[in-house]
């Protein structure tokens, strides 16, 4: 092994179901195997079906932390079983360093290895200013996290809220990488349908209500145009009832989730983030890379991480549907912009190249390591 490097490395996280933050760990423990470390999952979601598939190196461990408890001497008992498992399992992996993922098993992780020596990163995957925790679990992030090595988040923005909000002994930020090419798919051959394509989960954060009102106000639908929305969730219903409610709902299609979205972002010309608040958009990122033209809104936070106004995307007043409206339908009308936009939306595949982006995540596992030494 080389001297100061992490070769034993466990990573933590809820389950491996649809996500951005799963897409991330799977792809960042690939890479990781790829480089010759000895990498192993643990997951706490018990025999909950995987949406992305581990490389056969990485070792697997699922724990079932999920009970429910009928009096509160009940929930202390099976808080302190299920840290004991998460203790026994990642330490049974001998690990070098544990990475986790994610604000209540980030807690838990590190609750669990107290006195255990083996240093704990962590990393948050949304902005916590707009996607509060409960209570008693905001109050465990600020008593744990200045015992994490180090705090990983996204953008300037969220390192912002630590430094006021909750104290940490490292506070580092990490941007996602694009995805490889074999995912992306051939940006050559785009279609550039009348398409508007969202993708999501269909929930309130995603804004895809906003889209909705957003696309009826610019009536693209009577220029032939339609909406896309690619995702699974709790508003599926009400997104149903509200392009019903807006007289567009012949031009509006929810296929569900989608594993290769490459080829709904190719045959599209518009790829819209109507997003209330993000992390660090993973699909702006991925239409950008594959030469979209994009629209989002200015929200917190990401998106202007990744959109340079009117250089390689338009960006517009966070929530504000009439500014949406008026900027989907001037893309839908000037086919020479969309193509611009394109043109130039591809660089982010060298701003966020993935051997920038995972030099930084191993130096940061490597640095956590060193400092146990």
């Amino acid at each position: 092994m080389q001297s100061g490097r992490a070769q034993r490395i466990t990573l933590v996280i809820s389950s491996l179901g649809r996500g951005g933050a799963e897409r991330v760990a799977v792809d960042l423990c690939s890479f990781l195997a790829e480089s010759g470390r000895d990498v192993s999952v643990v997951t706490l979601s018990g025999d909950d079906a995987d949406a992305y598939a581990l490389p056969a190196s990485v070792r697997r461990s699922r724990i079932e932390i999920r009970r429910a408890a009928r009096s509160a001497v009940q929930s202390v008992k099976f808080t302190l079983d299920h840290l004991r498992a998460m203790r026994r399992t990642i330490l049974a992996s001998k690990p070098d360093v544990v990475l986790s993922f994610i604000e209540q098993t980030n807690i838990r992780t590190i609750g669990c290895l107290a006195g255990s020596g083996v240093p704990v990163v962590v990393s948050e995957r949304v902005h916590p200013g707009y996607h509060p925790l409960p209570r008693s679990w905001s109050s465990l992030r600020r008593l744990v996290y200045r015992f994490a090595s180090a705090v990983i988040v996204q953008n300037e923005d969220i390192a912002r809220w630590f430094r006021k909000s909750v104290a940490t002994r490292r506070l580092l930020i990490i941007p996602n990488a694009i995805r490889g090419r074999s995912f992306l798919g051939d940006i050559s051959v785009c279609l550039s349908e009348p398409i508007i394509l969202g993708i999501g989960r269909l929930a309130r954060q995603k804004g895809f209500d906003l889209l909705l009102r957003a696309f009826a106000g610019a009536r693209l639908a009577d220029d032939g145009w339609r909406v896309v929305v690619l995702g699974e969730g709790e508003d599926r219903e009400a997104l149903s009832q509200l392009s019903d409610d807006l007289g567009v709902s012949g031009s509006v299609e929810m296929p569900g989730h989608v594993t290769d979205v490459s080829g709904w972002i190719t045959r599209s010309a518009i790829f819209a983030l109507p997003s209330r608040y993000e992390g660090f958009p993973n699909a702006l990122l991925e239409a950008m890379q594959l030469g979209a033209a994009c629209v989002s809104f200015d929200c917190p936070s990401g998106p202007r991480d990744l959109i340079e106004a009117g250089v390689n995307g338009l960006l517009v007043p966070s929530e504000d549907v009439g500014a949406l409206a008026e900027a989907l339908r001037k893309l839908a009308l000037d086919q020479p912009l969309r193509q611009r936009l394109g043109r130039e939306a591809v660089r982010v595949s060298e701003i966020f190249a993935q051997d920038r982006i995972y030099r930084l995540w191993t130096e940061a596992l490597d640095s956590a390591y060193q400092r146990r030494l």
